[in-house]
């Protein structure tokens, strides 16, 4: 479990700070508080020390706030959090809250969160796909699950679903693994949000294109039944052959011969 206190999204006080303590930069070098490396692997190499890298957020009703996010929870941390009240597009809350908690503590999921003011108000949950759907037969037990991510309304516009996505990826504990997302139109917050069906699923599209997913095609009834949903896949950079084949045959289970190329 990773845990990282974070001041407000906008930091120009800490980067004044900084500059006051270091002094300006000298040319030819690099300056305090700039990584010589690459954007993604700085992501990875902070998610590994319990780092949230502070990058600058959309602005947002609560983008003053400070939030801990907590990459990968322990079951303990999390219970003792509970959902802010309108975090209910899946389920009830209280009810929400209880299946994460039981999912972590039986170790059959990961789930990132976001804290503030002693409240759950964002989250991640990745999970082994439920017994009853074709994802489920899978026997490298390389194939997860994408299961919900969801940010309280209040919280929204402050980047914390992507903050929360990118540090739980960049633990490399998915490297090895498939792990699909199944974007259903009646899980979508169109009444809050105001959007169309078709404009939520794009939003969601590329979201999650930020963190390695990609569209793929499916005749999985439940995903290809409405043209508002979609199946994404992202594929790890060290997924076994055998897993990356097995979730090409499931996706397109009704339809032979397996074509693997879109």
């Amino acid at each position: 479990m990773l845990r990282r206190r974070l001041g407000a999204f906008s930091q120009p006080a800490a980067a004044r700070r900084r500059r006051a303590a270091h002094g300006p930069a000298r040319r030819g070098s690099r300056r305090p508080g700039r990584p010589p490396l690459g954007r993604a692997h700085q992501h990875r190499r902070d998610a590994r020390r319990g780092l949230a890298v502070p990058e600058p957020a959309r602005a947002g009703p609560r983008a003053d706030a400070a939030v801990e996010l907590c990459i990968c929870c322990d079951a303990e941390t999390l219970e003792r959090h509970p959902f802010h009240p309108d975090l209910d597009v899946f389920r009830p809350p209280e009810r929400q809250h209880e299946a994460l908690v039981r999912l972590v503590a039986e170790g059959t999921g990961c789930v990132s969160a976001a804290f503030a003011e002693g409240l759950t108000v964002a989250y991640v949950a990745l999970q082994k796909p439920d017994p009853f759907e074709r994802w489920s037969d899978d026997p490298t037990g390389k194939i997860w699950e994408l299961g919900a991510v969801e940010v309280a309304p209040e919280w929204r516009g402050c980047g914390l679903a992507r903050r929360l996505l990118e540090l739980t990826f960049a633990t490399g504990f998915f490297d090895d693994k498939v792990v699909i997302a199944q974007l259903l139109s009646w899980h979508y917050d169109t009444e809050r949000t105001g959007v169309s069906p078709f404009a939520y699923r794009e939003a969601l599209i590329r979201l999650y294109r930020g963190v390695g997913f990609r569209v793929w095609r499916t005749d999985d009834p439940e995903i290809a039944g409405r043209i508002e949903n979609a199946l994404m896949a992202r594929i790890g950079p060290k997924a076994p052959p055998e897993a990356v084949e097995r979730f090409h045959r499931l996706r397109l289970a009704g339809t032979a011969p397996w074509d693997f190329s879109f």
